[in-house]
């Protein structure tokens, strides 16, 4: 007999001798009594509204799942689909999990893979969450992105925030070193830079807009309480509050997770073109006051390309970004799935092309699907709101085709 069937079966014998010689010890409690016990202490803590907020987030996880399972068109966007509501929800807890208006913090939306919500991946977001209780100053440096603005929004009307103060690059009015300062206070404290947040304050949105990541400085900025007792201790925060908190991280997780459905989800349904939009369509929360878009769908097979035609943009920034299914930025750390318009090639008839495809092209302005068949464009830039720019063209080829088509292009392009 081995060792381990010994062993086995002494544990065996073990066991069924403690059962057979249980009158002869002290009893435990048994496992029904332990159940009892531990219904007991949950019930006890059941009513307490950072429970009840606990509970209906759990229930949102589930009910979003069942969003992407059912909006899905194949098994690579369920599997993404999957990841997506992972990545949603630890931004939601990051943004407003975590954030405290009684000691603010300015917290990153976006990390090095994880992009959601219709973002800019040349781009850096960061969110504040604030209430009117306080006053508050931020300070800061500008430093050199082509785009900065900060949209601080009040509170919700229709489902959409309102804009109660926008600031960008310009109308901070920085000084000669770059640095500037924004007040949020329950009255005028007698400053040019000034939003009165008497009637409210939910949160900042600051958005950051990079050509060139080599080249350009990050915007640094800290934000603090105006408070009269300055150096108190920070109160020990409340159940309500943590409630509060959970009941943000819920709302931002279920909005998000649902972009595609509520963002113009009819752009699927006539696929590989643009239409024009501003902020007024989407809301302060998703947009900037100065972002003006043209926004289309794709749908490309695996043996195709997209050639996609437009006029350069005579602005301080503008790119061109591919989504999947559910609006969320598709693997831009391995692949070339975003253009600015510091890392293009504008063709000899001063066109501007992009070619969009399952891989890598000879195109020196290609963009990589990510693996999607199908998906959302972000033609995004920064301007006046009356600006009207030529909405690009696609055209739908077959790979095979390209050097035809594009040959001249992808000849001189080859040959730099």
């Amino acid at each position: 007999m081995s060792s381990s069937y010994h062993a086995f079966g002494l544990a065996l014998l073990l066991l069924f001798s403690t059962a057979g010689c249980a009158g002869l010890a002290p009893q435990a409690s048994s496992p029904v009594d332990a159940d009892a016990d531990a219904t007991s202490a949950t019930s006890r803590f059941e009513s307490l509204a950072s429970v009840q907020s606990f509970r209906a987030l759990q229930a949102s996880i589930e009910e979003m799942s069942e969003v992407i399972l059912a909006d899905a068109k194949s098994e690579r966007e369920v599997s993404q689909g999957m990841r997506f509501l992972l990545r949603t929800l630890a931004m939601a807890i990051d943004v407003q999990g975590d954030g405290n208006p009684r000691a603010p913090h300015f917290a990153r939306m976006d990390t090095q893979v994880r992009k959601v919500g219709g973002d800019n991946p040349d781009a850096e977001y960061d969110l504040v969450v604030l209430d009117n209780r306080r006053d508050y100053v931020i300070h800061g440096n500008v430093g050199s992105v082509r785009h900065l603005s900060f949209t601080l929004m009040g509170g919700r009307e229709r489902g959409r925030a309102t804009t109660i103060g926008y600031f960008n690059e310009r109308t901070l009015d920085p000084d000669e070193q770059g640095r500037f300062s924004l007040y949020l206070t329950r009255g005028d404290p007698g400053n040019a830079h000034h939003v009165d947040t008497t009637h409210g304050v939910s949160s900042i949105l600051v958005r950051q807009y990079i050509g060139d990541r080599g080249r350009e400085e990050l915007t640094s900025y800290e934000i603090e309480v105006l408070d009269p007792e300055r150096g108190a201790a920070v109160p020990y925060v409340t159940d309500a509050e943590i409630a509060r908190a959970i009941l943000g991280t819920r709302w931002a997780f279920t909005s998000l997770s649902t972009l595609h459905r509520t963002v113009m989800p009819e752009l699927l349904d006539d696929p590989n073109r643009f239409i024009a939009a501003n902020s007024d369509d989407f809301g302060a929360d998703i947009s900037g006051s100065d972002n003006l878009y043209m926004l289309g769908s794709y749908q490309v097979d695996e043996d195709e390309a997209l050639i996609i035609v437009t006029d350069p943009l005579e602005v301080s920034y503008w790119n061109l970004a591919v989504e999947s299914r559910w609006h969320e930025s598709v693997d831009y750390m391995s692949r070339r799935t975003h253009r600015t318009l510091e890392d293009v090639v504008v063709d000899p008839d001063g066109k501007l092309r992009f070619v969009l495809a399952h891989g890598r092209t000879p195109h020196p302005n290609w963009l990589d699907t990510g693996g999607n068949r199908e998906g959302f464009l972000t033609f995004r830039w920064v301007g006046q709101r009356d600006v009207r720019a030529t909405l690009p063209v696609i055209r739908r080829v077959k790979r095979s085709e390209l050097e035809s088509i594009l040959g001249a292009t992808i000849a001189e392009s080859q040959a730099r």
